[in-house]
């Protein structure tokens, strides 16, 4: 089937004719398209031959459709040029060394961009436009590499997103004036964070979570940047400081109701816990002296039915085994530590500078805990100290359960307006059965009306109450912050946050997952950003 007509295919096109050929229309064409030199741009005016090229176009009711160009092969008439012979160009037609006009393959990223490479294959086939998955996500890719660069970034959030959750990390980075993805870093590091930023120092606000790799990482790279600490990540970390102190309470306050001991409160609850052990341990031996078998031993008290058969065989309470000591662990390298302390070397950053250097792959928050110990046996004792409070298990009215710690830190941070009756009702319970919660519930409604105060002068006060309230995850949250009291500060200030970043992570999972294991950090980052 032969048919002469006259359609316009694009620029400097003139078509000769279109034939329907094993199932697709063959449109022959003839073109005029720029002649000067890739090289050296001299334009020629000396023909050397013709050259044929076949390209995917649009399709034609539902039937593909094959552009045959005819083009002119022109000799490069500058003798300084490496350049003999070249064809002429057509770059709104289709690109150099292209299999598909340039409506084509932008269709083609679009949809690669979309759906991936299987879904689009699929979805292009039903258009007439066959390509396969490899083609389109390879087109994609070179597509971002090879475009130019975005504009200036003033505004950033920067957090981190799992290759595999709990062992790595990748780093995403959005900007927030325009709401979208800026890059996709392959691993969580301050080297790669702080070469990032380095080359684009026109940044001037980065949003980040808690995380210390970063902050180190915007110090180096950025240091003309304010840097923004999340105001969600300030309140959760509050909240699990909370939970960490009320699950402390319910550990000694939740077995057995023992008279107050004087001392600090690790060394009450360590003794607490003990002595908990003992009457436990007391209770399992009567019970089976009276003719009861393990395993109701064990459900009774609550206890494993293996604890349960080694204290019936065993005349005193046998002491917990103790791991074995690794690198990780300061008394891995307690003798060495002790040495060092006996020779007035008693400066926490020092010895874990020492240390470091001998093999400890531990923090220096793990090591300050021995040295506290180690400095509250060397003070003196003085009549003024606080005993600590007694707690006593908060049981909920609706169930008769004692109240969990991850549902009295929520309601910790709850304001009063949002509780509902039941939510209302646990809270009294709380805040009669534990004075700290009382204290922990006012610090934390302080906390939240400073982040949305936009007032910083007020923080300082917060972290003194805080540091005086006498509860030991509330002084540890509080000694933490002040570290990072610039970001905090400015957290309260700014109106940035990581919300979109966090935003975002959620549709990186999606699309990671959904290429089933073929989500390489060229592919991620090519389908995060948005196509120009």
């Amino acid at each position: 089937m032969r048919k002469k007509i006259k359609l316009s295919v694009g620029p400097g096109i003139e078509v000769e004719e279109i034939i329907l050929r094993d199932g697709r229309w063959v449109l022959s064409a003839r073109a005029a398209g720029e002649r000067s030199c890739p090289v050296c741009g001299d334009v020629s005016t000396s023909r050397h031959d013709w050259h044929r090229r076949r390209l995917q176009d649009l399709p034609v009711q539902g039937t593909p459709l094959v552009l045959d160009l005819r083009l002119g092969r022109w000799r490069c008439l500058n003798e300084r040029c490496n350049r003999k012979t070249f064809v002429e160009r057509l770059p709104s037609v289709a690109a150099p060394m292209a299999r598909r006009t340039v409506r084509v393959a932008e269709i083609v990223r679009l949809f690669g961009h979309a759906a991936g490479g299987l879904p689009s294959e699929r979805l292009l086939a039903r258009l007439a436009m066959p390509i396969s998955d490899n083609a389109i996500l390879r087109q994609l890719k070179r597509h971002v590499r090879e475009r130019a660069d975005s504009a200036p970034l003033r505004v950033i959030a920067i957090d981190d997103w799992s290759w595999r959750k709990g062992f790595t990390y990748g780093t995403i980075i959005v900007d927030l004036e325009r709401r979208t993805v800026a890059d996709v870093l392959e691993t969580r590091s301050a080297k790669e964070t702080a070469n990032w930023l380095a080359r684009r120092p026109e940044i001037e606000i980065v949003s980040r979570d808690r995380c210390g790799l970063y902050a180190q990482g915007i110090r180096q790279g950025a240091p003309q940047a304010r840097q923004v600490a999340d105001r969600f990540h300030l309140l959760q970390n509050l909240r699990e400081a909370i939970e960490r102190q009320m699950t402390a309470v319910s550990c000694f306050g939740g077995r057995s109701r023992l008279p107050p001991a004087p001392g600090d409160l690790q060394l009450v609850l360590r003794r607490r816990n003990r002595d908990a052990r003992e009457q436990m341990f007391g209770q399992a031996k009567a019970l089976h002296a009276s003719g009861k078998s393990c395993v109701a031993i064990a459900a009774e008290i609550g206890i494993g039915r293996g604890t349960i058969a080694k204290w019936v065989e065993a005349d005193s309470l046998p002491d917990r085994r103790r791991v074995t000591l690794k690198p990780s662990s300061p008394l891995y390298f307690q003798e060495f530590l002790a040495r060092r302390w006996a020779e007035g070397d008693k400066i926490g950053r020092r010895l874990f500078h020492d240390v470091r250097h001998r093999g400890y792959k531990g923090s220096r928050s793990h090591l300050e805990r021995l040295l506290s110990e180690w400095r509250r046996v060397e003070r003196p004792e003085t009549s003024g100290r606080r005993e600590p409070t007694i707690e006593s298990r908060a049981i909920d009215p609706a169930t008769g359960w004692q109240i969990s710690p991850v549902v009295a830190a929520a309601l910790c941070m709850k304001p009063t307006r949002m509780l509902t009756h039941s939510q209302a009702a646990k809270v009294a319970v709380l805040k009669e059965a534990s004075p700290s919660f009382v204290v922990m519930r006012g610090l934390a409604m302080r906390f939240r009306g400073l982040l949305r105060g936009a007032d910083p002068d007020k923080l300082g006060s917060w972290l003194d109450d805080a540091s005086h309230s006498g509860i030991h995850a509330l002084q540890q949250f509080a000694r933490i912050l002040a570290r990072d009291i610039d970001a905090v500060r400015n957290a309260i200030a700014e109106p940035w946050s990581s919300g979109q970043a966090e935003g975002q992570i959620n549709r990186l999972k999606t699309l990671k997952r959904a290429m089933f294991g073929r989500a390489g950090i060229e592919l991620l980052r090519a389908r995060m950003q948005p196509l120009q």
